[in-house]
């Protein structure tokens, strides 16, 4: 879940936002608009919860994610299209959760963040959203 800040956007020309940037935003939106409604199927769902486990130790039932996923219609259809065991799909599942629970990101090695301090909040969140989420 890549987010360009606005500032950077706006720094940019015209030419330089063509530059590579826009054509894969285009590429991106194009594959969401086409598997769009997509649901992803019950052996992927369950290999996400425990790949989610056990990156994190927080252990969502197949329901639990998939009441989350559904609020990432984009993330449910990639998932959904892709399957299971691509790095891409592993990478957005960690950074739905964290932007669901969290409103982040998952943490990139370029963050110079404190990743086990970062799960221990992570687990924390899913604790007190548990009832949301049963």
């Amino acid at each position: 879940m890549f987010i360009t800040l606005p500032a950077k956007i706006t720094s940019w020309s015209q030419d330089q936002l063509m530059d590579g940037y826009l054509q894969n935003r285009l590429g991106i939106l194009g594959h969401a608009i086409e598997n769009a409604g997509k649901t992803p199927g019950d052996d992927t769902i369950a290999l996400a919860v425990r790949y989610i486990s056990d990156v994190s130790e927080i252990v969502f039932t197949p329901r639990q994610f998939s009441r989350i996923l559904d609020l990432y219609p984009y993330a449910k259809a990639k998932v959904a299209d892709y399957g299971w065991g691509d790095t891409e799909v592993e990478e957005m599942v960690l950074d739905v959760v964290a932007n669901a629970l969290l409103g982040t990101r998952w943490p990139l090695g370029v963050d110079d963040c404190d990743v086990t301090a970062f799960i221990e909040r992570l687990r924390f969140a899913a604790e007190k959203a548990m009832p949301l989420l049963s």
